[in-house]
């Protein structure tokens, strides 16, 4: 247990949040005795302070899909899922890259702020980004006194203004496309993609290995104070480069944007252990400046794995697809102390994440903001499931709708229901024998993506 921080325990040796509930017991039973006066005496000699906000560490791996943990030597997250709380039902607002971080960030579905899909690196979508008046979760953590910072991928946006440092970050160390050459760091189009903040920088590296060095000097420098750390590797998405294969990207040449490297697999897997060994350095840096314990580390997917060479288990489907394997993905969450270790089905997607966040920071949500997620802060530290709701998804001509076990999914001109308890491989479609509950879906999607379509009207 770390001695730097005032970490008060409850009778079951769980800390509460702040620190206040086994406070207010010791005082019941002071005046119970008729201690009071004693307890008076020993205020004016020692004053007891609650326990600092927690720090966030939020971790998004790209395109690692549900099984992929399983498939290679991962330890580090391994050990993370032993000791903190692995989700089984955890979802990607998104089935691809641009759509989830927007929804992670601003805690709305990705629609509602005109981000439905990808950003390319080339065409009219290159202009646009997330809008600054939108408000993301480094916003509202920096107004309620925390460092943040990013390293990675932000694919929110090519243009300045849309940087991460004008989205709430204090820092920023990565770059803004969809994917960059692991070694050379030029992105799918030839155009160097490594930033400082709104600027350009020349640093030689391996990307994953860049961001864990960044990530851990970030920890190092705000120690002191409470931080939010936002890490969005590029590992596992193409090109696919290991630590010593050769750059494939430089500018005015033809390259391969999967990269040139011929065993893919081997690549592969060995990106995601890189990524591992990174959260295990982050970890290791979190112990070694005693923060562990008033740091919650959370860990995910932007979605499902690829179709060539992810790993989603027995889910059906993959990136790009509303079938589960295309947005069921990993994730964990941990923190000593305050989150018991074990597994939960409850059903949480990335747009929960700030709400939850702000809540565990004691923080309220500024009035008038509108948010989709829902807050599980309870679930964490508490093991309460948050009430049953309905979530929705849409990308290109796919929709879902999931409300408790039961999915909707609308493909073109086909309609499946499954019942996800009993059929979680979405093999057994039950439209023919469950029509009034495929109709009270329907109904309900096709109400939700009115809205979304009239919020979409108004941000283009």
């Amino acid at each position: 247990m770390d001695t730097t921080y005032a970490t008060l325990f409850s009778s079951t040796g769980k800390r509460t949040l702040f620190g206040y509930t086994n406070f207010f017991i010791i005082f019941q039973n002071l005046v119970t005795f008729g201690l009071l006066g004693w307890l008076s005496f020993g205020c004016e000699s020692s004053t007891e302070t609650a326990s600092p906000p927690p720090n966030f560490v939020i971790i998004m791996a790209d395109d690692l899909g549900y099984g992929d943990l399983d498939a290679y030597q991962t330890p580090h997250l391994d050990s993370l899922a032993k000791a903190g709380l692995k989700f089984t039902d955890f979802h990607s607002n998104g089935a691809v890259c641009t759509p989830t971080r927007a929804a992670l960030l601003t805690g709305k579905y990705q629609q509602r702020v005109g981000m439905e899909g990808v950003i390319y690196v080339r065409g009219e979508t290159r202009e646009t980004g997330l809008d600054t008046t939108q408000v993301t979760f480094a916003e509202l953590l920096r107004q309620a006194g925390y460092a943040t910072g990013m390293v990675g991928k932000w694919h929110l946006g090519y243009h300045p203004e849309y940087n991460p440092v004008n989205q709430g970050f204090d820092f920023f160390r990565g770059y803004v496309s969809g994917n960059i050459d692991y070694h050379s760091h030029y992105d799918n189009a030839g155009i160097y993609d490594w930033w400082d903040g709104v600027d350009t920088i020349q640093e030689e590296g391996y990307v994953t290995d860049l961001l864990t060095q960044h990530a851990n000097t970030f920890l190092e420098e705000h120690q002191q104070e409470p931080f939010c750390l936002y890490i969005a590797h590029e590992a596992p998405h193409w090109p696919y480069q290991g630590r010593n294969d050769p750059a494939d990207r430089f500018p005015d040449t033809n390259f391969n944007a999967l990269g040139s490297r011929e065993d893919r697999r081997g690549a592969y897997q060995e990106m995601v252990e890189v990524m591992d060994e990174s959260v295990g350095s982050v970890l290791s840096t979190l112990k070694r400046l005693n923060l562990s314990q008033n740091t919650l580390v959370f860990f995910c997917s932007d979605n499902g794995g690829v179709d060539s060479l992810g790993n989603n288990g027995f889910l059906r489907g993959h990136k790009t697809q509303l079938w589960e394997g295309g947005h069921r993905v990993p994730a964990i969450a941990y923190w000593p102390g305050m989150i018991d270790a074990g597994t939960t089905n409850a059903t949480i997607v990335s747009v929960d994440i700030l709400p939850t966040l702000l809540s565990l920071a004691n923080s309220q949500l500024p009035k008038n903001f509108v948010t989709d997620g829902v807050d599980f802060s309870k679930l964490l530290t508490e093991g309460q499931t948050p009430e049953t709701r309905t979530i929705f998804w849409r990308y290109r001509d796919q929709w879902a709708a999931r409300q408790g076990d039961w999915k909707l999914l609308v493909q073109q001109d086909s309609t499946y229901l499954f019942n996800l308890a009993q059929d979680i491989s979405e093999q057994h479609n039950l439209t023919a024998t469950e029509p009034e509950r495929v109709k009270s879906l329907m109904d309900t999607l096709q109400n939700w993506e009115a809205i979304m379509d009239q919020v979409l009207q108004k941000t283009q």
